[in-house]
């Protein structure tokens, strides 16, 4: 009972009979050394048999060594017992270790042997592959299980068969050529290089798959192996993701053909809309504008009825009492004063002259019916006749000096934009300068410009209030108890404009200020030599 079951138990029991045995043998039979040398062969021979199957050798063999030891003491009278008698047993004795040390180290290498053989064939049944195995000839000698799924034979029908058998008929034919190729140079690579490889079912049908090879040396010759992978289930998801990838690009084409449209229509759509756009915003604009002339005509409205009820009340009131007066001066004792009178009377109707003309000039410069007429016009001489003129309504005293320089005294110009700008200058250099005064004007032609220039050492401008000189009804804080519309500055601004000139002008407050008018002589201001001038009848 105790040995069922367990073989190396057997063997072991076996071993120890044996060598019982065979000590018997010797201690009652054996007469010489050879008949124990014989017994002694029995037992290697016994433990060379058993080495790769019971794993007590070991055991066995110091039991025998003790056996032979013994068995000389017993079957040897002490006075024979010599190294030299003893030389036979101790002769069996290194045989049989020499076995045992060779037969233990055979059997570890067996046994590595046959664990890593245990592993390749786990391996090799139970990859997830099929794997095939060639001679040099082209027989299968080798097939996994997964192989014998794949292709449906099972080992038994293939071992031995040819590879082309697993091959489809349209390219066995020029598989053993390739087959042949690749013993004369094997190593380990892809099968197909890029070309799309198909094998054979025991059903006659072709399914796509994808192999690589192998190879090794054996006595036989080379070994090659062919792993072989289904791709059937790859190649369907291939051409699905390919059918869908065409489906998305198809669908994306449309898309963007859509998109195109869509952004043609919207991109004429905001055309439409910026054009409207621009309308409503040019209607916006005019709008705004046409407000702010409102706006500002009837601001120009309101100041020009406060303006005129306040600058028409001096004049008129001197008008009134001289009128009075006049008609109770009867006799000729009285002319001096009916002169005096008069001249207050002139100058009253004069400076309302004066302002109806401001106000009719800006009312025709907003509205645009003034225009630049350009005419050969001597600008020193003109600038004189101006002086003249002037002469009359300067203050007691003040002196009006002029003076003109440059090469060229006749342009293309507009005369009365001249007169009413430098009147304007003028008249304010009077105003607001005292007694006794000098007033300066000086002209000058240069090759692209002429220059007007008017200085006067009056109660100049406040800083504070030079950068609204410009504008309309402005005055300054040091000239608001001298008579005036705040429109003459204005005017001359517009007047130059018109021209395409500039005007600027340089103010210290009790020093005086010098206004600088610059109009430009090309273009329509075309020089004209002064001994040259047409005779205008």
């Amino acid at each position: 009972m105790i040995f069922r079951g367990n073989p190396a138990l057997k063997y072991l029991a076996a071993g120890i009979l044996l060598i019982l045995s065979v000590f018997f043998f010797l201690l009652v039979e054996a007469n010489d050394d050879m008949e124990r040398s014989l017994a002694y062969l029995i037992v290697i021979l016994y433990l060379l048999w058993m080495g790769g199957r019971g794993k007590y050798y070991t055991f066995l063999g110091v039991l025998s060594t003790g056996a032979l030891v013994l068995g000389y003491y017993l079957s040897t009278a002490p006075e024979n017992r010599s190294l030299t008698t003893f030389s036979a047993s101790l002769v069996t004795v290194c045989a049989i270790w020499i076995v045992i040390y060779y037969t233990r180290k055979q059997k570890k290498y067996l046994a590595r042997e046959l664990k890593d053989k245990k592993r390749l064939d786990a391996m090799f049944e139970n990859a997830t592959e099929g794997i095939l195995m060639t001679n040099q000839a082209g027989d299968i000698i080798m097939v996994n299980k997964y192989a014998e799924q794949l292709f449906g034979y099972s080992r038994k029908e293939l071992i031995g068969e040819k590879i082309e058998k697993l091959i489809p008929q349209r390219f066995a034919c020029k598989h053993a050529k390739y087959r042949d190729n690749y013993h004369k140079d094997p190593h380990n690579r892809p099968m197909g290089g890029g070309s799309e490889l198909f094998a054979l079912r025991k059903n006659k049908e072709e399914f796509p798959v994808e192999i690589s090879l192998g190879y090794f040396q054996a006595e036989e010759g080379i070994h090659v192996i062919a792993f072989i992978l289904d791709i059937t289930e790859r190649k369907k998801a291939s051409e699905q993701l390919k059918k869908e990838k065409e489906i998305t690009q198809r669908l994306n084409e449309e898309l963007e053909v859509r998109v195109e449209g869509r952004t043609r229509d919207l991109e004429g759509a905001l055309r439409e809309l910026e054009v409207s756009n621009g309308y409503l915003k040019k209607m916006e604009e005019d709008l705004l504008v046409a407000l702010e002339k409102e706006r500002e005509l009837g601001e120009m409205k309101s100041r020009f009825v406060t303006t005129a009820s306040h600058e028409f009340r001096t004049p008129l009131s001197t008008i009134l009492s001289s009128v009075f007066l006049l008609e109770n001066y009867s006799g000729e004792e009285y002319e001096d004063s009916k002169k005096t009178h008069i001249k207050r009377i002139k100058r009253a109707v004069k400076n309302m002259t004066e302002i109806l003309n401001e106000f009719l000039s800006l009312s025709k410069l907003e509205e645009g019916r003034i225009k630049a007429s350009y005419t050969h016009t001597d600008i020193p001489n003109c600038i004189d006749e101006i002086m003249d003129e002037m002469e009359s309504v300067k203050k007691t005293d003040q002196q009006l000096i002029f003076s003109h320089s440059g090469d060229v005294n006749v342009l293309m110009f507009d005369k009365q934009f001249l007169r009413n700008i430098l009147i304007n200058l003028i008249s304010n250099a009077i105003k607001f300068s005292n007694k006794g005064d000098i007033v300066e004007v000086e002209s000058n032609i240069k090759s692209d410009r002429l220059v007007l220039k008017v200085t006067d050492h009056g109660i100049g401008i406040p800083s504070e209030d030079q950068q609204y000189l410009f504008k309309r009804f402005f005055r300054a804080h040091n000239a608001l108890n001298i008579e005036g519309t705040g429109l003459g500055l204005n005017i001359v601004k517009k007047y130059v404009d018109l021209m395409k000139g500039e005007i600027a002008f340089e103010s210290k407050p009790g020093e005086g200020t010098s206004f600088t008018v610059t109009i430009p002589t090309t273009s329509n201001l075309l020089p004209v030599e002064k001994n040259n001038i047409p005779k205008v009848n």
